[in-house]
């Protein structure tokens, strides 16, 4: 079975996103724009520690997208009060001593990027491009790869991926929140939550109030991401019916991390699956000018990515295993590690 993320510099992602910059000072700057590279803290996690050094409060910096926490990530944010040369050197002082050690332990690093009047907002970002090494394949998986080398074509059904659930290695809850608080039911979010393992658990374990009361005194985009979950898992269910009744017997089901999918192993059944599933809505959820909004659009059932394959050698780290690197771009919303996981599946199937 391919392995991903074995080391965390082994998923490399970083955000593209086209921002118009201005001379610091110029009328009607009033972001300053910054790009943050981290590895093993949440996007809500790096927003709460630049909101601690730079004494503002998190509502008030912006970004576009979230990022994981078990990859090296790069990501623009917006904050309303510029940093000196000197502020963001203390700040990676203070948090970045991990970014070149062995290992790869947690970092935060802030770079300048510029200034502005645009505010950042999640549903902004363009789309991520991905550099990825895949670890522990077969000699008949390598052999397979290195005579693909170059730019390939891939085709795949645009799940949610286990990370929008819940933390690496933790219970996959999210969604469950996210349904409790639209029924209405805060005391069973707030449990969840305090079981979740996510930035919050702990707060909500030492909470003692009104469970409503909890909830309202989160930044409310995190409240925004609880109710999307539940929506995301509902796209899944959705889609997985689409892949049933277009694949048939030619659909792997796997569960990762408690969470079911069934995936196409042909790109015959991929189309098949875009095809029916033209026009189907997402329901979306925002924080904007002061309350919580949902809107229903459209999202891609299925993407198309050119994906290109390389340096497929011996892995020194696991002798008698292989190795590879993928490189591709996304467009915002889709996910690499379910891309990728469907390349393996249509891979084997076309071994067979």
């Amino acid at each position: 079975m391919a392995l991903l993320k074995k080391f965390p510099a082994d998923f490399l992602v970083s955000e593209s996103l086209v921002l118009p910059t201005t001379e610091p000072g110029a009328e009607g700057t009033r972001y300053h724009y910054m790009r943050l590279r981290k590895r093993g803290y949440t996007t809500f996690e790096a927003i709460e520690a630049i909101s601690a050094f730079c004494g503002l409060d998190a509502r008030g910096i912006g970004y576009a997208g979230l990022k994981d926490e078990d990859a090296v990530t790069d990501q623009l944010v917006a904050l309303t009060s510029p940093l000196s040369s000197e502020d963001i050197e203390h700040f990676n002082t203070a948090h970045g001593k991990g970014e070149h050690q062995r290992g790869c332990p947690p970092f935060l690093v802030l770079r300048h990027h510029g200034y502005g009047p645009h505010a950042l907002g999640v549903g902004e970002l363009d789309g991520n491009s991905f550099l990825i090494v895949v670890r522990r394949l077969d000699r008949a998986q390598a052999q397979k790869l290195d005579g693909i080398q170059g730019r390939r074509s891939l085709y795949f059904v645009n799940y949610y991926d286990t990370q929008r659930f819940g933390v690496p290695r933790g219970p996959k809850r999210t969604h469950l929140i996210g349904k409790a608080l639209l029924d209405g039911d805060h005391g069973l979010a707030l449990e969840l939550v305090r079981e979740s393992g996510s930035t919050e658990a702990a707060a909500a374990q030492r909470f003692t109030g009104p469970a409503d009361r909890f909830f309202s005194s989160l930044d409310q985009r995190r409240v925004a991401f609880f109710l999307s979950s539940h929506a995301s898992f509902a796209w899944n269910r959705q889609v997985g019916e689409l892949v049933r009744s277009n694949c048939g017997d030619l659909a792997v089901r796997e569960v990762r991390e408690g969470i079911p999918y069934l995936f196409p192993t042909t790109t015959a059944g991929v189309l098949g699956v875009l095809q029916d599933g033209l026009g189907l809505k997402y329901d979306s959820w925002r924080w904007r000018d002061g309350r919580l909004t949902s809107s229903a659009s459209a999202r891609p059932v299925a993407v198309q990515t050119q994906l290109r394959v390389g340096d497929v050698t011996e892995d020194e780290s696991d002798p008698g295993s292989w190795k590879c690197t993928l490189r591709f771009f996304l467009s915002s919303g889709s996910y690499g590690t379910t891309a990728v996981g469907q390349f393996f599946h249509q891979l084997r199937a076309d071994a067979r």
